[in-house]
């Protein structure tokens, strides 16, 4: 069964939504517990939570993660800036169920190798990708690393979640690139989140009936194009 994220990402403690991941073309929906409370109110087990701040390395959320994870049913899984394991840790302690590392996975495997060591399942590795390459620093810089290259190299160290993100199709309700997301699963024989694009039910429909293990709603979700409730119950069923 397909499982469904719905996401907020968090920018001074606010819920909002970037286009294409820049920070210039910022849109604020507000606040992220009371959206978290209506993700909860539709069914759904997780949130998805994605600290701006702790991504561009201007502080972070966990204070407004530690109140998603005390106030709401949610299981919290969180990416942006865990960068060392004082913040992964930090993160765990706020009340999170998993925590996203997407730099590290690049720049420091022996990090990355301790996390997964320590934490197993409650690691998902991000695979941000821009032009076929792995986005790494907020999106704001690239490696020489194709997604493949980069999650067999995770999976080599014992990674069993990934977070599959084209970071073109992020917030432009675009599609989902469906596809390279089930092939990019079957390769890695592991569990791949779809991230990027996701425009409507068609996309969940799609998603769910590759197989492939998670989908992110983001903007869909609150530009209203899609309904929590009826994508919920679609995979479920």
């Amino acid at each position: 069964m397909t499982t469904i994220f719905p996401a907020i990402d968090i920018f001074d403690g606010k819920a909002v939504r970037l286009l294409g991941g820049s920070y210039s073309d910022i849109t604020v929906y507000g606040d992220p517990l009371d959206t978290a409370k209506k993700f909860a109110d539709c069914g759904a087990e997780w949130v998805h939570v994605v600290d701006l701040n702790g991504a561009e390395g201007s502080g972070n959320n966990f204070t407004v993660i530690e109140s998603i994870a005390a106030h709401t049913p949610l299981k919290v899984q969180s990416g942006g800036g865990l960068r060392n394991a004082e913040r992964v840790k930090s993160l765990f302690s706020a009340g999170a169920a998993r925590a996203v590392l997407g730099t590290v996975c690049v720049s420091d495997p022996q990090l990355t190798q301790t996390m997964l060591d320590e934490y197993g399942e409650r690691i998902v590795c991000g695979l941000d990708v821009r032009n076929g390459k792995v986005a790494i620093r907020g999106w704001k810089e690239t490696a020489a690393l194709t997604p493949d290259e980069l999650g067999g190299r995770l999976c080599g160290m014992g990674a069993k979640y990934f977070l599959f993100t084209d970071v073109s199709r992020d917030g432009m309700l675009t599609g989902a690139d469906v596809k390279s997301t089930a092939e990019l699963q079957k390769r890695l024989g592991a569990c791949v989140i779809a991230s990027g694009g996701v425009s409507g039910m068609d996309d969940i429909r799609a998603i769910a009936d590759a197989g492939i293990y998670g989908a992110i709603i983001g903007k869909a979700y609150y530009e209203h194009k899609i309904d929590l409730k009826e994508a919920l119950n679609y995979v479920r069923s």
